[in-house]
């Protein structure tokens, strides 16, 4: 199947896999093939073959570690490059860090924690990649990414580097306008704060033995996590409202769509059983939309990316962006 891939990238010596089923490469376990995978591991990697595609007029998209997506059956007509290193790659300058985007989100956790560096904790746990949790706006327990962000380097669909400040990016809740960009993030500056290593470890595992009790293991019940945002203030409390309790109120653990089920503990999570579909997945989602729509009046964003063709998907859901 080599010989189907176009000799410059042949040349390149990036790992590349032909004709990838995606579904080995999302948490969500989901998605047909692409025309090839294109493993990059370092901010170098990563610039040279996103060059080479805009060079070649390839199409292509970005994934991390594959979460919060669900990539369609039929597979994506493009290339894939998935930034995700094998290990941390981080440069420490004090209580200020220089991360990869390729960056494992919890290895940054970990990293921090034991070195005494705070601002990230509460992202123990959290799956992904450092680079999606910019471009996301992740976070946890009230905090956010965008909060530590000091700067951000980028590459953009011209094949341009650049860097930008947190006022750029328009960090909003979990969100940025990296959605709504073709921009890559390469790396990123973080501003930490010294904090004790004892104290920063015993809060981590403190989290993770919460998100335990809340959220599936992956490897036994494949999943894209927390399914839609928490929604803004509805009362005098002044503070975002769970999804997951208009969903539990409305019914939504009782829903069902193919091999597509809500998680029994968290009724913001869809997990995936035997034979489940992409598609099952987005008609479940619009069947949690519609119960709280009609019980509340309140309506449900999405956290969770589809991306390629599906069946049931409006013009206003094409929020990946394929260069």
């Amino acid at each position: 199947m080599n010989s189907t891939l176009p000799e410059f990238l042949l040349e390149s010596n990036i790992d590349i896999v032909p004709s990838a089923l995606l579904s080995d490469y999302t948490t969500f376990r989901l998605g047909g093939q692409c025309q090839a995978l294109l493993k990059c591991q370092t901010p170098e990697e990563l610039i040279t073959i996103v060059k080479l595609l805009i060079q070649h007029h390839k199409k292509f998209i970005l994934i991390g570690g594959g979460s919060n997506l669900v990539v369609s059956d039929q597979g994506l007509e493009c290339y894939v490059i998935r930034y995700l290193s094998d290990s941390p790659i981080i440069e420490r300058n004090n209580t200020t860090l220089m991360v990869s985007g390729s960056t494992i989100l919890d290895d940054l956790v970990i990293y921090a924690a034991e070195n005494g560096l705070q601002g990230i904790n509460y992202c123990s746990g959290i799956p992904g990649t450092v680079g999606g949790a910019v471009a996301g706006n992740a976070g946890a327990f009230g905090q956010q990414v965008g909060d530590i962000v000091k700067s951000v380097t980028l590459i953009d669909k011209a094949g341009q580097i650049k860097t930008v400040t947190p006022d750029q990016l328009g960090f909003a809740y979990r969100h940025s306008h990296l959605k709504e960009t073709s921009d890559i993030v390469v790396s990123v500056q973080l501003s930490m704060s010294s904090g004790s290593i004892d104290e920063l470890q015993k809060e981590r595992q403190d989290i993770l033995a919460i998100r335990k009790e809340k959220h599936p293991d992956l490897k036994q019940y494949p999943c894209a996590g927390s399914f839609f945002r928490n929604i803004e203030p509805t009362s005098k409390a002044g503070k975002r409202q769970a999804a997951g309790w208009f969903l539990e109120e409305a019914g939504g653990k009782a829903l069902q769509e193919g091999g597509a089920k809500i998680f029994p503990k968290h009724a913001n999570i869809i997990i995936k059983s035997e034979n489940c579909t992409a598609e099952d997945v987005l008609n479940l989602s619009k069947k949690m939309q519609d119960i709280v729509k009609n019980k509340f009046d309140l309506d449900l964003v999405r956290e969770v990316r589809f991306v390629g063709p599906f069946k049931n998907k409006s013009t206003d859901e094409h929020n990946t962006v394929i260069w």
